[in-house]
């Protein structure tokens, strides 16, 4: 597969021959469907979470694979932070391990809830939105608007972090993957199938997912940063 033909399909078939299955069962009220995508005895135990994980996971990778890959220290040190970083939301993911424990055991402690009292840190008050909140617009501006301006920008270091165009595919997927879903429980066309406030977890997903791609990206497919700046002014 060429690179052109893999960035087309990494950007935008993946995400919608994945998305689209997804919502289609899980609004499709057959039982096993919906099941499987979001199941009764745990949400967080179906497709979607777990494809959440697995995104989770490949940036984690990604990101060990970078620290050794960069040679600038400072590219080192981000990428050593993002890996503890997307660590530390794996966890929060998976409660700790919480919903494993209580599937298997039917208990409901793990080290976490016992040491702090609380299954996670974003479930408690407001701060699932507050985690949240910066995101929408950082998204915006890096996906959709950078690329759009990118040739206007003649700075360097700006213009290393912008990712490339076909990105914007990927930012609209991610914009519909919480509209669709959201509109057609809202405008009451299909029955909620399961998630209800959590509704969102498409485009959670889908989130994850188009950051995975930027760290590509930044990783694999652009040289060392300041390296490139000073061979420029050589």
């Amino acid at each position: 597969m060429n690179d052109i033909k893999k960035k087309h399909f990494l950007y935008w078939i993946l995400p919608l021959a994945v998305l689209i299955p997804l919502i289609t069962m899980y609004f499709s009220g057959v039982k096993w469907a919906m099941e499987l995508v979001c199941p009764t005895v745990n949400w967080e135990l179906g497709i979607v979470e777990n494809l959440q994980l697995f995104v989770l996971l490949l940036i984690f990778i990604d990101s060990l694979r970078g620290f050794r890959y960069k040679e600038p220290m400072i590219e080192k040190l981000a990428l050593g932070f993002l890996s503890l970083f997307t660590l530390f939301i794996f966890l929060e993911e998976i409660d700790y391990g919480l919903h494993y424990v209580q599937y298997f055991t039917g208990e409901s402690n793990t080290l976490f809830r016992d040491l702090t009292g609380a299954k996670n840190l974003h479930n408690l008050g407001n701060n699932a939105r507050l985690f949240k909140r910066p995101f929408y617009p950082l998204m915006a501006l890096l996906f959709i608007i950078g690329p759009l301006v990118v040739d206007r920008i003649k700075n360097e270091y700006i213009r290393f972090f912008i990712p490339s165009k076909i990105i914007i595919v990927t930012a609209i997927i991610t914009i519909f993957s919480y509209l669709v879903p959201r509109l057609l429980v809202d405008w009451q066309i299909f029955p909620d199938g399961g998630f209800k406030k959590n509704i969102g977890e498409f485009s959670e997903l889908m989130m994850y997912y188009i950051f995975f791609l930027y760290l590509k990206e930044l990783i694999f497919e652009r040289g060392p940063l300041f390296k490139r700046k000073e061979q420029s002014m050589a």
